[in-house]
């Protein structure tokens, strides 16, 4: 992934940490649960986790879930999170090359803008690893962002914004979007308070939902669906920029 390994380092935790919104997290952690239609004691892949705050409330529940990531750094504030317990399952790895058996669990969860930062054909491939690891008549649950709600609303997401971080430091992201190539280019700049200025900036690839569906399909899945909202029943429409995505 070359310089994205740059992107989910110490900088990521110090922007995003400050944002979480524990009962947001845990509606999103529950509803991708219950989309995949199965219940506590199955095992589901987080894939990839993060920090784990998906895989932390779906432990809590009663799942077993395994995390896999490829940021030693978020995967360190996972096991941080998670103390001695014994779920989730955390492991470091690349989602382009699963280090699981073919059928290996009865979900897997693709949470928070986590494909796009590949090629389109990259992309597919991961897909196709998801694919190979769910039991047969099982769901990939993704949420992603919808490419129609962001150029729905492209004023506020082509507009810089400044943030004061906790720790004094100023935080820049500027976001410009190019819909005839389906990207947004996003700039990231953190200033600390003595003047040290680190940059990380990426590019990510926003599909529609017949985008998705057709990738999707590439893959191998064949029941595919889209909403909205965590409840299954919200169209997804560009009133929301947020997509949830089940293929089975």
């Amino acid at each position: 992934m070359g310089d994205w390994d740059a992107v989910f380092d110490e900088t990521y935790l110090q922007t995003y940490l400050p944002s979480v919104d524990p009962e947001r997290t845990r509606a999103e952690a529950l509803g991708a649960a219950e989309l995949t239609g199965v219940e506590p004691g199955a095992e589901i892949l987080d894939c990839p986790t993060g920090f784990g705050r998906h895989a932390l409330v779906l432990a809590e529940e009663g799942y077993r879930v395994t995390g896999l990531d490829r940021s030693p750094t978020l995967l360190a504030e996972a096991e941080t999170r998670r103390g001695a317990a014994e779920w989730p399952r955390l492991l470091r790895g690349d989602y382009r090359r699963l280090p699981f058996e073919n059928a290996s669990f009865d979900g897997v969860l693709n949470l928070f803008s986590s494909l796009g930062y590949l090629e389109r054909d990259e992309d597919v491939g991961v897909l196709r690893e998801f694919r190979r690891v769910l039991r047969p008549g099982r769901a990939l649950v993704m949420e992603t962002a919808h490419r129609d709600g962001f150029a729905r609303f492209v004023q506020p997401f082509a507009s810089r914004r400044w943030d004061r971080l906790p720790d004094g430091s100023l935080y820049l992201e500027e976001r410009t979007p190019n819909w005839s190539n389906g990207t947004i280019d996003t700039y990231r700049v953190i200033i600390s308070p003595e003047g040290e200025r680190i940059e990380r900036p990426y590019l990510l690839h926003v599909y529609s939902v017949k985008e998705w569906t057709e990738m999707l399909r590439e893959a191998g899945f064949a029941d595919i669906e889209a909403f909205g909202g965590w409840d299954g029943a919200t169209p997804a429409t560009p009133d929301a920029w947020r997509l949830i995505l089940r293929a089975r």
